[in-house]
């Protein structure tokens, strides 16, 4: 601690600033008027006891007391962390209240219109929606907030299908849209969530391959609606997800980062060139055919651009793949 001069001139200072006299000062710590008197003068120090009543009191920190200085630093990051409770408590109030309010007004337009509760449910499950979005239901939860934001979103965007399904009477889509929104959410978040487990690096075959089981589910949803060839859809399915997966695969082995780019590069290629042959051959030949004559751009054209993709990719795939063969031969010498 200071010398008691300056601990005596900082204590009155901070007092002063509180607009507190000795008197009120020492009935608030329970001590004798007299006491205060002879800190302030740099007589005596306060027991030490009543160091954390003094700065609760005085508003500073311990650390504070003991220097008998302002920490400049310190107070700074308190003003801006209760800047930041305001910022998040408008930003959470604001638009909770603002929904409210339109909920409230157009139910009150609903009764009014149609003397009954009709279109109110699709609004109402809209809002639940956005608010879903902004200002969140992470607001609630202490703790695995990008969890919570993707099940409370998704599940938002499941009660608005599920009210439109309703006031359309039409529940045919209702499943599909599901589906089709939950493969999106599988992409984006599932990789993040999986980025802190013991399983982080596998997150992208994870993915990948739970979307490809959710387009499998969706397949089946469709086909209880419209007949089409299931078993050739489910094998263009997996076919077009073999590179996606393998290149995850790939990705999890520890070699060089240019090396799994070129190698990956390549798979996908070539599958994305054969992809029209496959679906050709499953589901039938197609009008425009896919002929490759460079004389004859105008009934070869789609040929023509798929070969000049796959030449184009395999050239960029060659590159990675030297450039990674040189870096690891360099690391072996």
């Amino acid at each position: 601690m200071t010398d008691k001069k300056t601990f005596g001139s900082f204590i009155k200072s901070k007092r002063t600033e509180k607009n507190l006299s000795q008197k009120e000062l020492a009935e608030m710590l329970y001590v004798t008027e007299g006491a205060v008197s002879k800190w302030e003068r740099g007589i005596s120090y306060p027991d030490i006891t009543l160091i954390s009543d003094i700065c609760r009191i005085l508003d500073i920190s311990e650390h504070e007391f003991i220097t008998s200085s302002t920490d400049t630093a310190e107070r700074e990051m308190k003003i801006e962390a209760k800047k930041f409770r305001v910022i998040r408590g408008t930003w959470f109030w604001v638009p909770t209240i603002s929904y409210f309010a339109a909920a409230v007004i157009c139910l009150i337009c609903n009764l009014a219109v149609n003397h009954a509760i009709s279109w109110f449910w699709v609004v109402l499950a809209s809002l639940v929606c956005a608010y879903s979005f902004i200002p969140t239901f992470t607001s609630f939860f202490e703790s695995k907030k990008l969890l919570a934001f993707s099940a409370t979103s998704y599940l938002s965007i499941c009660l608005l299908l599920l009210t439109c399904a309703f006031y359309t009477d039409e529940f045919s889509w209702f499943l599909n849209a599901c589906i089709g929104v939950l493969m999106g959410y599988a992409l984006l978040f599932l990789p993040i969530l999986l980025s802190k487990t013991k399983i982080s690096g596998r997150k992208f075959l994870i993915a990948f391959g739970a979307v490809f089981v959710l387009t499998v589910l969706l397949l089946l949803n469709i086909r209880l609606w419209k007949i089409f060839p299931l078993g050739k859809a489910i094998l263009m399915t997996c076919y077009g997800f073999t590179p996606v997966i393998l290149s995850a695969f790939i990705c999890t082995f520890r070699f060089d980062s240019f090396l799994k780019t070129g190698i990956c590069t390549a798979l996908c290629a070539v599958m994305l060139y054969f992809a029209n042959f496959a679906a050709e051959w499953l589901f039938g030949p197609s009008d425009n055919g896919y002929k490759i004559d460079f004389y004859n751009w105008e009934e070869c054209m789609n040929g023509n651009v798929n070969f000049i993709c796959l030449v184009s990719f395999l050239l960029i795939s060659m590159v990675f793949l030297g450039t990674g063969i040189y870096r690891m031969r360099r690391l072996n010498k």
